[in-house]
């Protein structure tokens, strides 16, 4: 436990420097690339149910140049906007995956605990009140792939953060397997952390059949420096009194940050 106990932290004091009521989700939300506002609406794609299984696969979030298998702040920021879009274009899933954090990948030249899928999805599962399934390492995607292609599946929505080129070689063999084209899974590039790939599963007559869909979050260009704490700025939004003057770019980044959320 020891090993995780800074990645743990870290989620605790960047959710922390969130203001508590950007914390409740709403039915609803539209994201965009410079904000996520609540929306009226229903969500724009709501999880099919009948004999459709819809599986969602997101990559990690942007990373640091030296790896470390951990997220850098604006792969954080990313992860931190993710629920909103999940929220509007899919509704609730029924199950979320990640990869174990407990095995090391090579990330960089160095071996690291991966953490950051799951580092990615975990502000998901929170707003949702879900837990996480993590029973398969990174490369595991066989056995992913098979606790995925289940019968008992049907009707469900089941969101998936992991590697992109394990994500892209998953799907061409599952769409190959069960009805779909392979060609029909576009190769993930390495600078593409926006891209929501999407099978659709049809269990009619019992064997499914695999449909493939290319979605984007609408999350590039998030903020690169850090969420810090700040209380009185939250206080403030709260109570409906107005920030105070902007004396430094910092200072302005903070404030922004704040009204951005």
């Amino acid at each position: 436990m020891n090993r995780f106990r800074g990645f743990l932290q870290g989620v605790a004091l960047s959710l922390g420097g969130l203001c508590a009521s950007t914390l409740t989700l709403p039915a609803a939300y539209a994201a965009t690339n410079t904000a996520t506002v609540v929306a009226t609406a229903a969500p724009a794609v709501a999880a099919a149910g009948g004999n459709i299984e819809t599986l969602v696969f997101v990559r990690h979030g942007e990373k640091p140049a030296q790896g470390y298998g951990q997220l850098d702040c604006q792969g954080l920021n990313r992860a931190l906007a993710l629920p909103a879009v999940i929220a509007a274009k899919f509704g609730k899933p029924d199950a979320i995956y990640a990869p174990d954090p407990g095995q090391e990948k090579d990330d960089g030249g160095h071996p690291y605990y991966y953490v950051r899928p799951l580092a990615t999805i975990e502000p998901t599962a929170i707003q949702f009140q879900m837990p996480v399934q993590t029973p398969y390492g990174f490369a595991q995607i066989d056995q992913l792939g098979n606790a995925l292609v289940d019968p008992a599946n049907r009707g469900k929505l089941i969101v998936i953060a992991w590697e992109h080129k394990l994500i892209e070689k998953l799907l061409r063999q599952m769409l190959s397997a069960h009805g779909g084209r392979a060609a029909d899974v576009p190769k993930w590039q390495s600078d593409d952390f926006d891209s929501i790939y999407i099978v659709r599963l049809d269990w009619q007559n019992g064997t499914p059949r695999a449909s493939f869909k290319h979605d984007r979050e609408g999350l590039d260009g998030r903020a690169t420096d850090c969420p810090v704490r700040r209380y009185r700025e939250c206080r403030r939004l709260r109570r409906g009194r107005p920030l105070p003057p902007v004396r430094t770019l910092r200072h302005r980044r903070r404030i922004n940050w704040v009204i951005q959320m």
